[in-house]
């Protein structure tokens, strides 16, 4: 029984793909997407490297989050902490944080990276990053792995 068993996995795991791996098709459009909407221009030949990324499997929220903590979305969004909590909730969450949100995360844009306090605050809360689909096709936020963007 054990010798049918370990053949069987060893041909499950080279058969199957790494269901959170992109194809580079998907991670190029994703990457572009997410330049256009949140750094407000074309991708250039640098977002190659958050490309890879994803192809390597990297958490779609981790590549977000670094393109979110640049200094081009810091200096975009008023080169400050509280412009750039403000900007980071309008931009993820389509609304203005509350004080008391917008002071925490001022002060932890001090002590963490900006990396790391957008992907805080991406991943802080649930939301259903659906919401925005309007012609039915896809969504600006599409996180879900590309094979299960269609079902």
């Amino acid at each position: 029984m054990r010798r049918a068993i370990l053949p069987a996995l060893l041909l499950l795991v080279c058969v199957l793909p790494s269901a959170a791996q992109y194809s580079r098709r998907d991670a190029d459009r994703t990457v572009g997407r997410w330049y256009q909407r949140y750094l407000r221009r074309e991708a250039d030949p640098y977002a190659g490297g958050w490309v890879q990324a994803l192809q390597q499997g990297q958490q779609p929220e981790q590549v977000l989050a670094g393109i979110l903590g640049s200094d081009e979305y810091y200096r975009q969004a008023g080169g400050t902490p509280a412009g750039f909590v403000r900007q980071l909730y309008e931009d993820v969450h389509g609304r203005r944080p509350t004080r008391q949100e917008a002071e925490h995360w001022a002060r932890r844009v001090y002590h963490d990276s900006r990396a790391d306090v957008a992907y805080a605050i991406l991943t802080r809360g649930a939301r259903n990053w659906d919401d925005d689909d309007r012609d039915g096709w896809r969504d600006r936020h599409d996180y879900r792995r590309p094979q299960d963007r269609y079902r």
